[in-house]
């Protein structure tokens, strides 16, 4: 999306209706109220349709995903000398801050195994996000082969989402206990992670 910023108030503010109400339930006037828009009618000048703002919803999540991995890729390349950079915020305290942001993608998950035309988008997403944990697994344990390296990011990301979607609805899950666990795990099975 050009960075227009009346088009991206409106997609954040889509994103966040999508979010709390639904796809279905987020209507072009609840989109426009959002966004601080006199009018619904100037959602349809920078849009057609509200499946095209869901289409902009996507991409621009997936740009939101490159981005957060994107400067780990930048502490990645700064050479051999640089340390590892860490995952993406885990834990209690980044889940707290971003709940908005997994039920959309839970959203977008249910639209895109229920939408043909959105599956393949959908799927990007989540190889964008397979893709920025694989970068950064390869620079903290570069022993790894890279199939093992996919196959890890991959575990990792379905961890990750899964462990956001109990706390959500469970909020008594003891995240940080989770995350301990599965950090253990991985040092076990490749000592150099230590």
């Amino acid at each position: 999306m050009r960075e227009n910023p009346r088009k991206k108030q409106i997609v954040e503010a889509a994103a966040r209706a999508m979010a709390s109400r639904g796809y279905s339930d987020a209507s072009i006037k609840e989109i426009a109220a959002e966004a601080g828009l006199a009018a619904p009618g100037l959602v349809h000048y920078y849009f057609k349709t509200k499946e095209e703002i869901l289409h902009e919803v996507v991409r621009e999540s997936c740009r939101r995903y490159e981005a957060e991995f994107g400067g780990l890729s930048a502490e990645r390349d700064a050479g051999p000398d640089a340390a590892a950079p860490p995952l993406p915020e885990t834990g209690e305290d980044a889940d707290a801050h971003r709940p908005e942001w997994y039920k959309l993608r839970y959203e977008l998950f249910a639209l895109g195994l229920r939408s043909p035309e959105l599956a393949g988008e959908i799927a990007e997403l989540l190889r964008v996000g397979q893709g920025g944990i694989s970068g950064v697994l390869q620079a903290a344990l570069p022993v790894i082969e890279a199939e093992e390296r996919e196959a890890l990011s991959a575990v990792l990301l379905a961890c990750f989402d899964g462990l956001a979607l109990q706390k959500m609805l469970r909020p008594e899950l003891d995240l940080e206990k989770a995350y301990a666990l599965l950090e253990s795990m991985i040092v076990e099975r490749f000592p150099a992670a230590e």
